[in-house]
């Protein structure tokens, strides 16, 4: 009676050992089951217009193909970037897009993930690395010297010599080169001098340092502003001291600044396409994950904005 109560026991743990083994396959299978692929998306901040711009292009993209999208917003702190990257593999993704917030600081994790097997997308910022398998976003050397050739044709139509005082974010590598190409535009151009960087990426630093640029030097005739905010700091800067003499020209153009292009606080600016950015994405990394072999860099085209265009672009 006993050898057939221990027959009966040793059953019953090999039948519930089997339903677990089931249950862990099972789980294990989950992820996929619905048969959507995941992107892991580390983005610089969602505290400006431009990356929440690029953000809702890839949520659209996403969406469209069917896939599941993982955004995370390290606010541009790099250890937060790079801890979302060790995530997203510990997740293993099936791909990862990436908008560096320090272009060489993320290259060995992201090395780590391509070793992993992960396709690696990098937009908006350049990082220079084999690993990565296409670059999405906007020739910033280019577009600058874009601005400066605009500005170059203005100040020769003038006939007068003039300064350009520049307020920029000395530690972005894509602000350094879109100020490296007006300069590019302008070499040898003796109507023009650039006075030295002055410090300002948010709003609130680029204005106090315009108000002391103008403070300094009132006369100064235009004021190349790197990035969305610090040209609007700068316009906020100029509105403050009722000042039309002085006039911006910058980069990434929101409804605000497109008011300022209106009303003669600024004389151009060069528009990117933040949403078409995001889509193209995601479109490169779904590429990417089916095997496809893609150019190392995707270019996406820009629009200069000036008085002539604004309202085509910008509605009232």
């Amino acid at each position: 009676m006993k050898k057939v109560f221990l027959l009966i026991v040793a059953a019953m743990v090999m039948i519930l050992a089997a339903c677990s083994s089931s249950n862990v396959e099972k789980s294990g299978s989950d992820k996929k089951e619905d048969g959507k692929l995941t992107i892991g998306v580390t983005t610089a901040t969602l505290r400006h217009q431009f990356f929440i711009d690029i953000d809702n292009g890839m949520k659209k993209a996403a969406e469209e193909a069917g896939v599941e999208l993982l955004v995370n917003d390290p606010n541009l702190d790099l250890a937060k970037q790079v801890s979302s990257i060790e995530d997203y593999m510990q997740k293993k993704v099936d791909a990862l897009v990436v908008l560096a917030v320090d272009n060489a600081g993320v290259i060995p994790v992201i090395e780590e993930a391509k070793d992993k097997g992960i396709p690696i997308i990098t937009a908006d910022a350049v990082v220079e690395s084999e690993s990565v398998d296409t670059f999405i976003g906007t020739e910033n050397y280019e577009a600058g010297k874009q601005l400066g050739e605009y500005l170059k044709n203005k100040v020769e139509a003038d006939g007068k010599e003039v300064e350009v005082a520049v307020v920029t974010h000395e530690q972005s590598f894509v602000q350094k080169q879109r100020l490296e190409g007006l300069k590019e535009a302008l070499k040898g151009f003796d109507k023009v001098k650039i006075l030295n960087s002055q410090p300002g990426y948010d709003r609130q630093k680029s204005m106090a340092t315009v108000e002391n640029i103008l403070q300094a030097n009132p006369h100064v005739d235009y004021i190349y502003a790197t990035a969305e905010n610090s040209v609007l700091g700068a316009l906020a800067a100029l509105e403050s001291a009722n000042n039309k003499h002085t006039k911006i020209i910058g980069f990434d153009v929101t409804d605000e600044a497109a008011e300022g292009v209106r009303e003669d606080y600024i004389l151009a600016m060069i528009q990117q396409q933040p949403s078409k950015i995001g889509e193209e994405s995601i479109k490169a990394a779904l590429e990417a994950i089916n095997g496809k072999k893609l150019d190392k860099n995707i270019s996406v085209p820009v629009i200069l904005i000036d008085k002539e265009n604004v309202d085509e672009h910008f509605k009232k």
